[in-house]
């Protein structure tokens, strides 16, 4: 059987190289999605300036306590450590030195800012760093910088470098020049002193670099270690994981890539299937005479089908083999992108082994030969007597598997959209829609031909009329043949539908963004700095200038307001005995003077200006939701794990969707990573024209290196620009789906419109010209394009509506006009070209010839 399936497979060299293209980019892809997915599970970060410490010990970013439900995601802001730990470290036997390390921001100002972090000179021996010049740093303002950085600085030991840390310009003397042959960050290090004073945590340390005696084992050290920090909150890292005690920025890039990876790996692997069980099928339809005859000659359905299997095996073995290679690479790519735009951190050290390639060898196996045995099960119930029909006339498509497969689908897509519209708020209800919108693809290509029949029906007269017999000739071609042509709508549906609905669902949320940043936006002048750093200070002396009516800081985080119970052991509790419910939201810091003139949603309840201490304003929604009113007290985990029993002081109502809550600036930058301060508005008093703020703020902060002030249309601009890795990762998701797509058309249509060269031949012999034959299959692709784009269009529909009653309330889709019509227009130029084509070089061979050729 094998042998037949081999023999027969060279025979059909089109069909071989269709099922080929098709199993082989869907391996592909399935394999780069699976090693995107790998990395986020991984988070393998190489360790670099701790890479002589063989043990690290650092903060968990885990939620702490008992959580209720299922696991919580962790925490958004780095976790910092008690510095008395480092001794209780130190004393386990086996350890020579438990050495502190803190992480300064700090941007050096000589030329080109350069961003570099500052540490104590003691952590050099984890790296280890080694002087090449000059002296190692002993008192209050002197720096070693790193040979790379010097070279970029221009500096040597007595020069001076002027430096800003967290937006307060200082200067410091250039003690020495080290070298590390591991770290690869700008590197500039202070006396232990003088680096926790720049710190600016008292108690605090971001992490401990062991270092061990000689001849102690490594793994039974670090079990040791778990005894000894177990209940400080704290975890033991060694090997490739210590890395993520020197990048915290890995944990939030693995939170940002899971649930992309996920959504690419998902929604990939079901096109992929699809495309394939579609391609295959397709390819199993056109040989229904050859089946019908084979039956005749005496083999039996069983034989049949394994010859179908075998053939089918065969080329998916070839493709998963030959996707082994450029899977990987084109999983790299996606990593490349992703790390280029930020939504990853270049650190993540990109992983893809076994589980991929088998996942994507599998997946191809398994469509294919899932794919195959359907199509052959029906092709071979085809009674030798039909072995005279034509087979293009198939009009049975129901089937009792086909129907219940296309009512899971669209009930699912159905629920999805119910969901979407009248459970999710804001730009999280993405995370439904975009599912729904190929379940809908999938459904409707189920009923395809019933809904082609229904459309071509709709288009015969008009068209018929309007192109004259060739046209009427075309459109009974589609009313007879609605199976052939439900094959050739399928992946136009498929490619119009998903480009339109990945397309519209970011242009949408975009333009949310953008209209929740210009109502909120009171203020009249946003300022920030080139370093990324403005020091606190500005915000009570930008207060104090004649022209500003208030100003206030802003700086983002996220927290969880915690509900729970057991035993509360007050605002330190640890919440290792509560049973936890936590809540996440977006916090906003502000500072209580400014805040009523700057923020652009007004108290409906309280007041902003009782912003002090430990005070918070909530959403109306948040407060109904759990009880509470103005005056009650709420438990709040900051991003950096610290817990904080909060008064309410006021309530506001966001738009739907985006509720925040608001904090006093100066309680939430200590419990951010970075304590950076990134902007500051300001609100002019009346009669103060734009201009005259601008200039005012700029005099007033022109002491701040790279100090930027922007009025309000282009701070609202500047914010439309700023959300890059969002948007990237969803056209990097649209253009990987729809490019597939895109080549599962091609693929069809051109093996479609082949395999009709002996129906070209007949009508060329009746009298036929070549030119009424091109004519005729136009029309036919104009036929094809037209139904494809509208099932595609309702495919997106059906998932944009829903998100759109979500986000706003409305049922449009948000975004430029010209995409969708772009859309439109490549899905036209595309059929046209892979129909016409193929046709014409059909129409090269002599009628005679082409006629009676297989």
């Amino acid at each position: 059987m094998l042998r037949l399936a081999l023999k027969t497979l060279w025979y059909r060299k089109g069909g071989f190289l269709a099922s080929l293209i098709a199993l082989f980019v869907g391996a592909v892809v399935v394999q780069g999605c699976g090693g995107l997915l790998e990395t986020g599970i991984r988070a393998d970060v190489k360790a670099e300036r701790l890479a002589a410490a063989p043990v690290v010990v650092t903060a968990s970013q885990d939620y702490p306590g008992h959580v209720v439900g299922s696991a919580t995601d962790p925490m958004t802001e780095r976790v910092l450590l008690d510095e008395n730990l480092a001794d209780a470290v130190a004393r386990v036997p086996g350890v020579t030195r438990a050495v502190p390390d803190v992480s300064v921001p700090i941007t050096a100002l000589a030329g080109r800012p350069i961003s570099a972090f500052g540490h104590g000179w003691a952590s050099a021996s984890l790296s280890p760093y080694e002087l090449v010049a000059g002296a190692k740093p002993t008192g209050f303002g002197e720096v070693v910088v790193d040979s790379t950085t010097a070279r970029r600085l221009e500096v040597r030991p007595g020069s001076r470098l002027k430096a800003s840390v967290r937006g307060v310009p200082q200067m410091f003397r250039v003690s020495g020049i080290a070298e590390s042959h591991t770290a690869t960050q700008p590197a500039l290090l202070f006396s232990d002193r003088e680096a926790t004073r720049l710190y600016d945590r008292p108690g605090k340390i971001d992490d401990i670099g062991v270092l061990l005696a000689p001849g102690t084992d490594t793994a039974k050290l670090a079990t040791a270690l778990d005894d000894v920090v177990a209940g400080h909150g704290a975890q033991v890292l060694r090997g490739d994981d210590r890395g993520v005690a020197e990048f915290p920025d890995v944990i939030s890039g693995k939170r940002n890539l899971i649930p992309v990876a996920g959504a690419f790996g998902g929604l990939s692997t079901m096109v992929a299937i699809f495309v394939v069980g579609s391609t295959v099928g397709m390819l199993m339809q056109q040989r229904r005479r050859e089946m019908a005859l084979l039956r005749t000659t005496g083999v039996t359905p069983g034989q049949l089908r394994r010859m179908v299997m075998a053939e089918t095996f065969v080329i998916a073995l070839l493709a998963a083999g030959l996707s082994l290679v450029p899977g990987p690479v084109f999983g790299h790519f996606m990593y490349d992108v992703l790390v280029e735009q930020g939504l990853i951190p270049g650190e993540m050290v990109f992983s893809q082994g076994f589980v991929p390639k088998l996942a994507g060898f599998g997946a191809t196996l398994f469509a294919a030969l899932a794919a195959a045995f359907i199509a052959s099960r029906r092709v071979s119930k085809v009674r030798p007597t039909e072995a005279m029909a034509d087979a293009t006339l198939q009009t049975r498509w129901i089937s009792p598997i086909r129907m219940i497969l296309a009512f899971l689908f669209l009930g699912g897509a159905t629920a999805l959209a119910i969901v979407t519209a009248s459970v999710m708020t804001g730009p999280i209800a993405a995370s439904t829609a975009g599912p729904a919108a190929m379940l809908w693809a999938v459904g409707v290509a189920l009923v395809s031909p019933g809904l082609c029949r229904w459309l071509a029906a709709l288009l015969r007269w008009p068209i018929g009329w309007f192109t004259g017999l060739a046209g009427r000739l075309a459109m009974q071609n589609a009313s007879v043949r609605k199976v052939r042509l439900a094959s050739a709508v399928i992946p136009i549906m498929l490619a119009t539908g998903l480009a339109t609905a990945l397309i519209y669902l970011q242009t949408s949320q975009d333009d949310a963004n953008s209209r929740m940043f210009a109502d909120g936006l009171k203020a009249d002048s946003l300022v920030s700095s080139q370093s990324g750093a403005l020091p606190p200070a500005l915000v009570e002396t930008l207060s104090q200038l004649p022209q500003v009516a208030g100003a206030s800081a802003s700086v983002s985080s996220e927290a969880r307001l915690e509900t729970g119970t057991g035993p509360d052991k007050g605002d330190g509790a640890t919440a290792a005995d509560r049973q936890i419910e936590p809540s996440r939201i977006d916090l906003q810091g502000v500072t209580a003077s400014g805040a009523r003139q700057t923020i652009g949603y007004p108290a409906v309840r309280g007041d902003y200006g009782r912003l002090t201490g430990d005070s918070i304003v909530l959403p109306r929604g948040v407060l109904k939701d759990r009880g509470k009113d103005i005056g009650d007290r709420v438990r709040l985990r900051w991003g950096n794990g610290e817990v904080t029993t909060m008064t309410v002081v006021g309530s506001f109502t966001p738009p739907r969707g985006f509720a925040y809550a608001m904090v006093p600036a100066a309680e939430l930058l200590p419990r951010t990573t970075t304590g950076v301060l990134p902007q500051i508005l300001v609100k002019a008093k009346p009669g103060v024209s734009p201009s005259g703020l601008k200039a005012a703020v700029r005099k007033a902060a022109s002491g701040v290196p790279g100090v930027v002030v922007e009025d309000r249309t282009e701070a609202t601009a500047a914010h439309a620009r700023s959300d890059e890795s969002g948007r990237v990762a969803s056209f990097l998701l649209a253009a990987v789906v729809v490019g597939y797509a895109v080549i599962a058309l091609i693929n069809s249509l051109i093996v479609a419109t082949a395999e009709r060269r002996g129906e070209f031949a007949l009508q060329r012999l009746i009298g036929s010209t070549r030119g009424q034959v091109m004519w005729m299959m136009s029309v036919e692709a104009l036929v094809t394009a037209l139904v494809g784009i509208v099932l595609g269009t309702a495919v997106a529909a059906g998932s944009l509506v829903p998100f759109g009653l979500a986000l706003d309330g409305s049922v449009l889709p948000s975004g430029p006009a010209w995409v969708y019509l772009a859309i439109v227009a490549s899905a036209v130029v595309l059929t046209f070209a892979t129909i016409l084509l193929p046709t014409s070089v059909a129409l090269r061979a002599k009628p005679a010839e082409a006629a009676v050729a297989p």
